[in-house]
């Protein structure tokens, strides 16, 4: 079954709203023209959005700037790859975890420094209990992107699957720290916490 915590980020992937255009009505009064003078206003960063998501005050402004983040995240600026990640998310969903993977593995071949790749296979390789082989990739994921909240989860799932609750709880509080809000991470924290304090570290 799929592990809803790991996969989650992935669902962006097919709620990303389609880009719009904002096309002047001709009948518009020719002052409108004034505002087009005006000097447009960029959008915000990827890192200006984790900035504000590790300030976030409740679930709900964590989960919409959430979402900004991931439709960020999946947009590579390839069509191809874009077109093979989605094909890999639908796979991961019919559970046709073996395409997935020939499409993952084209993606990193093609566009090593796309870090959703990376990522979406982790998660592939987790589904498999291929833990260290997903490892290799997280790393490679927190390499390109170390906010990655995703990527950090799945970090955490894997060490407490591997039995190492001191590393896998360190995992967890970094995702806390990027994303206070996100997936069951806080409730794994404070599992962890109670067993790492039973112990000799």
């Amino acid at each position: 079954q799929i592990n809803i915590e790991m996969v989650a980020p992935l669902a962006a992937l097919f709620l990303a709203p389609a880009a719009t255009s904002a096309a002047e009505d001709p009948a518009e009064p020719a002052d409108k023209a004034d505002s087009a003078r005006l000097p447009a206003v960029a959008p915000p960063s990827v890192e200006d959005l984790l900035d504000k998501l590790s300030k976030s005050a409740d679930k709900e402004e964590a989960g919409t700037l959430e979402r900004e983040i991931v439709s960020a995240w999946n947009h590579s600026g390839s069509d191809t790859v874009d077109l093979l990640l989605e094909r890999a998310g639908v796979a991961m969903q019919e559970k046709n975890f073996g395409l997935a993977l020939q499409y993952l593995d084209t993606i990193v071949g093609l566009e090593p420094d796309f870090a959703e790749g990376w990522n979406m296979r982790a998660t592939v390789y987790y589904l498999l209990d291929e833990y260290e082989l997903s490892l290799a990739d997280i790393q490679h994921v927190l390499a390109l992107q170390p906010r990655h909240f995703g990527a950090l989860s799945g970090l955490g799932m894997i060490f407490r699957e591997l039995d190492e609750p001191e590393k896998a709880l360190e995992a967890f509080r970094e995702v806390l720290k990027v994303h206070p809000y996100f997936g069951k991470a806080r409730e794994s924290a404070e599992k962890l916490e109670k067993q790492v304090e039973g112990q000799d570290i």
